[in-house]
């Protein structure tokens, strides 16, 4: 909306507005432009100062208190440099003296639509960032991880050095993160070093920082994650990667919280927490001489076992659960459902990337799904990775009637025990008579001699009388 009672400062506006394909409103007083504002409430106005019933000014606090959001750009014959440090207090986007350039119009109005899309992306970023955070968060429903969460309630608050142990993909940075956010030090930095990631010869650099010209590159002095953490928290993830030299170096900072940056002589003192993860047995390490024992026992104050997603009690189909509604809401699919029969085989698979396989499958999933049915295992899980094959539920392709778990459930039985008959029916809880005519049904033919069957035949007669 273009508020000006020059006519033809007033049309020269609209001509620019209109060029540049914005929709566009003229009026020439106060009193119009309330009303219009009201009727449609415009995104940007441009109005002069001065009006012939009341000010710009008093345009620009009306407006802005009724949208904040609203963009407005003053226009004045009369500027000073008062009226305009006033104006941008109460918040308008721009201030134009006359006469101005057609030029200078189209600046202001890039300017306004530029910080419009960055507030916009800010937006975005923070939705996404909430809802990472989210995604990151530790969730469990089983026992087993629900004595770590115990654990983590009682650690956090504390100034311990934590050791997190568990396989690759079962959350250990998760859970660093989760004690530094339940910490006293959760408005402080969270620094995280991934050893096994950093070269070697730059890995003393990465934590302690060098100086100019320490070596061959270092055209500047550079802090390391050790200041950078400096009052919070430091993760050093896949901690047994570090070699014997640093180690050595790493145990001093823990013991006097103090070291010298590369090529420097400055003793630095910091107050950081660590926490360490690793997916392998430091005590195997220690005894290969690969690690020393005195960091062993500096790092194992408090120590942290996270169990394998197969050990973890229901927390597959909750966990699946989860990431299939986030990834929904990522990639804008329906959320998908899955079938009885793919849990069951989901609950037996090993799952040896952990809570990171579990993740990356059902992303997969939602991408590849079509909206037409559960999710069966197929559908989760690539071509090559197949159900276990002794899952009575069979293949999942669809549910099996009662007769076919039956049959299933004896040719399980019979392969547990090696073809014996009369095991196979204990087994399951049946007389040998009632599985051999079941087999005769079926049509099915197991493995033995003509003695076996004599000798099943003859030792189900005995078992009948």
């Amino acid at each position: 909306m273009v508020v000006e009672d020059d006519p033809i400062v007033r049309r020269s506006l609209v001509t620019c507005l209109q060029r540049l394909e914005i929709p566009v409103l003229a009026v020439s007083s106060c009193f119009q432009a309330n009303e219009e504002q009201e009727k449609e409430p415009a995104d940007l106005v441009i109005t002069d100062m001065h009006l012939p019933d009341g000010n710009g000014m008093d345009l620009l606090k009306g407006f802005r208190k009724a949208n904040p959001l609203l963009e407005v750009i003053i226009i004045t014959g009369f500027g000073t440099i008062e009226s305009a440090v006033e104006a941008m207090k109460l918040g308008a986007s721009n201030y134009l003296l006359k006469p101005f350039t057609t030029s200078q119009v189209e600046l202001a109005i890039a300017q306004i639509a530029h910080h419009k899309e960055l507030r916009e992306e800010n937006a975005i970023l923070k939705t996404e960032l909430a809802a990472q955070v989210e995604s990151s968060s530790l969730l469990s429903v089983s026992p087993e991880m629900g004595e770590v969460q115990k654990l983590i309630a009682r650690v956090a608050p504390t100034n311990a050095t934590i050791l997190i142990e568990g396989e690759s993909g079962t959350g250990k940075e998760v859970i660093a993160r989760t004690i530094h956010e339940k910490s006293l030090r959760a408005d402080k930095p969270y620094i995280k070093v991934n050893c096994a990631a950093v070269p070697e010869n730059l890995l003393e650099s990465e934590f302690f920082g060098h100086e100019r010209g320490a070596f061959t590159g270092a055209t500047m002095k550079r802090e390391g994650r050790f200041e950078l953490a400096n009052g919070g928290t430091l993760l050093l993830d896949e901690i047994t990667e570090i070699s014997l030299p640093l180690q050595s170096k790493l145990l001093r900072v823990l013991q006097e919280h103090e070291f010298e940056r590369v090529g420097g002589s400055r003793t630095m003192k910091v107050d950081v927490r660590i926490i360490a993860t690793t997916n392998r047995k430091l005590t195997e390490a220690v005894a290969k001489g690969l690690f020393r024992e005195d960091l062993y026992y500096r790092l194992h104050v408090v120590p942290i076992k996270v169990p394998r997603l197969a050990e973890r009690q229901g927390e597959v189909e909750y966990l699946l659960n989860k990431f299939l509604e986030k990834f929904a809401r990522q990639h804008n699919k329906a959320v998908p459902k899955v079938s009885a029969i793919a849990l069951d085989q989901l609950a037996q698979y090993a799952w040896p990337g952990n809570v990171r396989e579990l993740r990356n499958y059902a992303e997969r999933a939602v991408i590849l799904a079509n909206g037409d049915g559960e999710l069966s295992f197929s559908d989760i899980f690539p071509s090559h990775i197949t159900p276990a094959q002794d899952a009575v539920f069979g293949d999942g392709k669809a549910f099996p009637t009662l007769g076919e778990v039956e049959k299933r459930l004896i040719y399980l039985a019979l392969k547990s025990t090696a073809g014996n008959r009369n095991e196979a029916a204990n087994l399951i809880g049946i007389n040998v008579r009632t599985l051999r005519n079941k087999l005769k049904e079926y049509e099915g033919k197991i493995a033995g001699d003509d003695k076996a069957e004599v000798e099943d035949e003859e030792a189900a007669e005995s078992v009948e009388k």
